[in-house]
């Protein structure tokens, strides 16, 4: 028996029918593996007591007053899980279940990274010279879609540093293209909507753009580490577009890269500390690096870091297909 609780993304959002296949996949392998069991499977995209637009976790509580459940399967793929670790804890204990499995982006033997399957198969398959170097006109390129609170702090660090000068910075319905890149022309980026640019996720977008910036300041979806380890195309994208990169997000991010076999750079500015800093000095850490950069011929440093830039993309593609054969068999033995 198997009860499946939590929402999905709409049906105009690109991410859905991966979703869907996903959770549906996940359904039938624990229903093989699980057959004579009570089971319970929650998506957590956006499921929690905060969400008051969908009852799911009433329904949730609804259940379990009434039904033992044999084991609990908590997804987390591509959105974050709401509840930290320890309220992850405390959620497998209010349910009762014998058993629980943490599958996605939990720090658990059934983790796995679904970001990385749905941008294997559809992003371009760029040739290497659509992804080079052209020109270090820009020290440094930082996308910003939706305005989170640490996205909007390190926007407001690099003005009053007067970074910004030296980058491509978006943020929502703040910053647009047009006013950050000299050259802008309007075009079909992608997927607009109220925040005022796109929501690309499946290219590099402008390869005109991508070819001239330096360093990609990813501005990833959580901030803090208190949360479990939450890694999207945001980061994927420097990785297979031969840039190196930092991160205004978690600094756990780091770590996680190197433990699944890809580069960090952070050697090439080891003066300034970006994984071990306090939470507060992220934002001015990376304005640290750009302005080191600001120092640097960045077009020779970017042929010195070419061997590790073409590792990633190639690691990527395989670490791309190791997560889906994951997916795809989470209680192999």
């Amino acid at each position: 028996m198997l009860r499946t609780l939590g929402v999905t993304f709409a049906q105009s959002s690109q991410w859905y029918k991966d979703q869907i296949e996903l959770i549906s996949n996940i359904e039938e392998q624990i229903k093989a593996q699980f057959s004579n069991d009570i089971n319970l499977l929650i998506n957590m995209t956006w499921f929690g007591p905060q969400f008051t637009n969908n009852n799911e976790y009433a329904k949730f509580l609804e259940y379990i007053h009434y039904q033992p459940i044999d084991n609990i399967f908590l997804l987390a793929s591509e959105d974050p899980c709401f509840f930290n670790k320890q309220e992850t804890k405390q959620l497998i204990l209010d349910s009762g279940a014998s058993q629980s499995f943490l599958l996605g982006h939990f720090d658990t033997e059934y983790n796995f990274n679904f970001h990385s399957t749905v941008i294997g198969d559809f992003f371009p398959k760029y040739l290497e010279d659509e992804l080079l170097l052209k020109d270090a006109k820009y020290t440094f390129l930082n996308y910003n879609r939706k305005p989170r609170e640490h996205r909007k702090q390190l926007v407001d660090q690099l003005d009053k540093t007067q970074l910004s000068q030296f980058g491509i910075v978006t943020l929502g319905n703040d910053r647009d293209l047009d006013e950050t890149v000299d050259e802008y022309q309007e075009g079909n980026w992608g997927m607009k909507n109220d925040l005022g640019i796109p929501h690309d996720i499946s290219s590099l977008g402008r390869l005109e753009y991508w070819q001239k910036h330096f360093l990609t300041v990813v501005s990833e979806t959580d901030f803090e580490d208190h949360l479990w380890t939450f890694i999207t195309e945001k980061t994927w994208k420097p990785i297979i577009g031969l840039r190196p990169f930092v991160i205004n997000g978690q600094i756990e991010v780091y770590r996680w890269l190197r433990k699944n076999g890809f580069k960090t750079f952070n050697k090439y500015w080891s003066h300034i500390d970006l994984e071990t800093c306090n939470i507060d000095n992220i934002h001015k850490n990376i304005c640290s690096v750009i302005q080191f950069l600001q120092t640097q011929d960045l077009e020779k440093l970017y042929i010195d870091m070419l061997p590790d830039l073409r590792y990633n993309k190639l690691r990527f593609f395989e670490f791309s297909l190791e997560q889906k054969y994951k997916m795809e068999n989470l209680f192999a033995t």
